[in-house]
């Protein structure tokens, strides 16, 4: 998947730099391009009855929606879960500044690979190399579902300490951990034993969840629900109240069963 480098984010920053004062009713949102843009334009319709203009601008690159947001480029974002923003708001000292507008959508981490056919034929490799999404959330989140593969195995440390450095193979077997943007990850496939790829990736590049992966995560269980995130001042904007009940309504959840048959799970 492309992956925006500095000059296109250069070049997105002046083009929104264009539209800073926003007319009544235009709300601008960053999100993933699989599936959170893609629900947003199949609820743009629905936003105009509401006297809401979207303007969506898919980013797949992590680093970039947040600092749009706190720098008020943007009205709001939607490519995250609870976890990660909590960490990219102490890492950047901003804790307080962004709030959750709404919980949307739950999507499965899962191992993957184009070399063996099942788990059970990866575990009798005596050497695997494994690459993982290098942000530290979902980096935290792969190293626990390889963990629970019986692939790997680390002393137990707080929340968010435990990296690529902390792991070493089941069984003797040498497991090497090489971490890298997730965007990149299933292009990945060819060069490494299996990779461990958000939902949404896996999507957007062609991978089935249900129907490839060695080993998937429960949705129902897990805690990375997918949210809507704004400025804490905005809160009480009257643009937030019909983007909130936007999301909550049940074309939300049709577009996931129609679209994705329950690869991805609406909140």
């Amino acid at each position: 998947m492309k992956k925006i480098t500095i000059l296109s984010l250069l070049a997105l920053a002046i083009s929104l730099t264009g539209c800073c004062k926003n007319s009544e009713g235009v709300l601008r949102i960053a999100a993933s391009p699989t599936p959170h843009a893609e629900l947003l334009y199949s609820l743009e319709k629905e936003a105009q009855s509401l006297g809401l203009q979207l303007k969506i601008l898919p980013i797949d690159d992590y680093r970039v929606p947040n600092r749009l947001l706190l720098d008020k480029q943007i009205e709001a974002n939607y490519f995250q879960h609870e976890d990660f923003l909590k960490d990219e708001c102490a890492r950047y000292q901003c804790e307080g500044k962004l709030a959750i507008l709404a919980k949307v959508h739950l999507e499965p981490m899962g191992l993957y690979s184009n070399k063996t056919q099942s788990l059970e034929e990866l575990k009798v490799k005596e050497q695997l190399r494994i690459a993982v999404p290098i942000d530290r959330t979902n980096e935290q989140r792969a190293l626990d579902l390889l963990r629970d593969c019986n692939l790997i195995s680390y002393k137990e440390a707080s929340h968010l300490d435990i990296t690529a450095k902390d792991v070493f193979g089941c069984g003797g077997k040498k497991v090497t951990i090489i971490e890298m943007a997730a965007p990149l990850l299933v292009s990945s496939l060819p060069d490494v034993d299996a990779a461990v790829i958000p939902g949404n990736f896996a999507i957007a590049g062609g991978i089935c969840p249900y129907k490839n992966s060695l080993y998937l995560e429960d949705v129902r269980t897990s805690q990375y629900t997918n949210v809507v995130v704004i400025r804490a001042e905005d809160m009480e904007d009257s643009r937030m109240h019909k983007l909130k009940q936007l999301l909550q309504s049940s074309s939300v959840q049709d577009f996931f069963n129609t679209k994705y048959k329950g690869i991805f799970l609406s909140q």
